[in-house]
């Protein structure tokens, strides 16, 4: 029997992103919204997944759910018991209700379904049903009110994702964001409690970035005013959203002198660029490990993570 759930959403713009982010977690093709594992995932990391559902007991048979439930004794106070819809398989709702009814009944301790502290779940997917504590607390959305941003600057949900899929499951990796303009991928990595450092050649920008980072508690001397040509530390991955000429006096060629200080920083790279620079990264020495693209109207961005072939 599978220890989790992951239930996931997106929209169709943020497939492939998604998608991504998936196979650097879970190590495997992303087939269906709901995600059966024995992995561990703070489930809180990503914008695309809606709830984690503990699993206690699963069965083809839905007498048996109950019969696990009286025979392990349970105990919990304020606690609640829902449904669980999905895409999969449809149950009717008066049978819902009546399930939720025959789950809650051999519980003890006491309901409480306006606050409860613990909310269990059945779901039935395919031809099996499914039983166990559901968790769906989202502790990142605050940060969409950050003081200072940008219209062009990269969103919160891509910028946290792009994260996710840079350290994947290693948050212990020493991380850089050598052009962090406001600072929205720091201020992601930090609170998932990962060691990142950044940094901007512009005195405005890094003050912003440094203001938004103060505004959430965080130290804001992680962030420098430093042009990363000159940066001479070493790190594990690069995240670098590279400046481009629709918003930035940045051209082809300065792009590509930007990515060349790359190489220096960390065997490691995420690129977030306007053009595909697959062929340029090659050149360089980059082997292609995974990528994806968001197109919304005529705007398009490339996520392509990387790897230095000789270090």
């Amino acid at each position: 029997m599978y220890k989790y759930l992951y239930i996931y959403n997106y929209s169709p713009h943020e497939q492939e992103l998604c998608e991504m982010e998936f196979r650097q977690i879970f190590h495997t093709q992303m087939k269906s919204k709901y995600y059966f594992t024995n992995q561990f995932f703070d489930y809180t990391r990503s914008v695309f997944i809606k709830g984690r559902l503990d699993i206690f007991q699963s069965s083809q048979n839905f007498d048996e759910i109950v019969a696990y439930i009286e025979q392990a004794k349970l105990c919990y106070y304020d606690f609640k018991v829902i449904y669980l819809k999905n895409e999969i398989t449809h149950v009717h709702y008066q049978e819902t209700i009546e399930n939720c009814k025959r789950v809650a009944l051999p519980i003890d301790g006491s309901v409480n379904m306006q606050n409860p502290k613990v909310v269990f779940a059945i779901t039935k997917i395919e031809d099996t049903w499914y039983f166990g504590i559901y968790h769906d607390e989202v502790n990142w959305s605050d940060h969409y009110e950050k003081p200072h941003s940008y219209s062009h600057s990269l969103n919160l949900r891509d910028a946290r994702t792009i994260v996710n899929i840079a350290v994947g499951n290693d948050l212990s990796l020493k991380v850089i964001d050598p052009c962090c303009g406001v600072g929205t991928v720091v201020l992601e990595a930090l609170s998932m409690g990962i060691d990142i450092e950044g940094y901007d050649i512009n005195r405005y920008v890094s003050y912003q970035a440094r203001l938004n980072l103060e505004h959430y508690g965080y130290d804001p001397l992680v962030i420098q005013k430093q042009d990363m040509l000159t940066i001479d530390k070493k790190y594990d991955v690069t995240i670098i959203d590279i400046p481009y000429g629709v918003y930035s006096p940045f051209s082809y060629e300065q792009q590509l002198e930007l990515l060349k200080g790359t190489l220096s920083l960390a065997p490691k790279l995420l690129l977030v660029s306007h053009i595909p620079m697959n062929q340029e990264l090659e050149t360089m020495g980059y082997t292609i490990l995974d990528r994806a693209m968001i197109k919304k109207g005529n705007f398009q961005r490339y996520m392509t993570l990387c790897f230095q072939k000789a270090i």
